[in-house]
């Protein structure tokens, strides 16, 4: 039987612990497996099921679940959840659809809302 030798496995052990690091520190990036605890997260974003066309000005809890879906879906964006969609929404409204190939034009139609449908806790948007 053949084994490995110290060297490997110590690059093992090594790439192990890397990927181990980069799990934890990205939280929920990629590389993590969602928990239970960030699966609670996304039910934080229960505001309403419609999804209706928005922009600058907009307001109401559709914009609330925007604002919560853009804080789930954005790595680094926090925008406050108080359903006003204002300059800072409308930057991360941009973000998104920069970093993803949609028209940026910072409205919220059916395809930046299918696109956020599909950023959820755990797979972020990084850009």
């Amino acid at each position: 039987m053949k084994t490995f030798s110290g060297r490997f496995r110590r690059g093992m052990k090594l790439g192990t612990a890397a990927l181990f690091a980069v799990s934890l520190f990205a939280g929920v990036g990629a590389l993590a497996v969602p928990s239970a605890a960030q699966a609670q997260i996304s039910l934080q974003c229960r505001y309403t099921a419609a999804e209706p066309t928005l922009r600058q000005g907009s307001s109401g809890t559709a914009v609330r679940q925007l604002q919560c879906e853009l804080n789930n879906s954005l790595w680094y964006t926090q925008v406050t959840v108080d359903g006003s969609f204002g300059p800072a929404t409308a930057a991360a409204v941009r973000t998104l659809q920069s970093c993803t190939g949609l028209a940026v034009d910072g409205i919220v139609g059916p395809q930046t809302w299918s696109t956020l449908n599909t950023h959820t806790v755990g797979h972020y948007v990084y850009c």
